[in-house]
C-alpha cells in the first residue's frame, strides 16, 4: 500500500460535520454540489484503498488515503 497525507492550517472541519463530510450532496459551501469527497472515496475504495480525514492540531485538517501498489518493477531484474 502507498499512504499519501495532505495537511493544512486552515479553519478544519466542525467536528459535528466530520461524519457527513464524505456524504453524497453534503456541503458546507453555499455554492457546493457535495459530491467531491463523495467520489474521491468512491475512486479510492474501487482501487481497494481507503480515504479519511482527521484533524491537524492546533488548526487545519489531514485528509489520508492509500492505494494497492500494484505492478512494480524491480530495476535489478532488468
Amino acid at each position: 500500500m502507498i499512504l499519501v497525507v495532505v495537511a493544512d492550517t486552515g479553519p478544519g472541519v466542525d467536528t459535528p460535520k466530520v461524519d457527513q463530510i464524505f456524504d453524497a450532496f453534503f456541503t458546507t459551501k453555499p455554492d457546493g454540489l457535495g459530491m467531491g469527497l463523495s467520489i474521491c472515496r468512491s475512486i479510492i475504495e474501487a482501487h481497494g484503498g481507503r480515504l479519511w480525514m482527521s484533524p491537524n492540531d492546533p488548526a487545519g485538517s489531514v485528509f489520508s488515503f492509500t492505494l494497492k501498489v500494484t505492478g512494480l518493477r524491480d530495476p535489478s531484474q532488468e
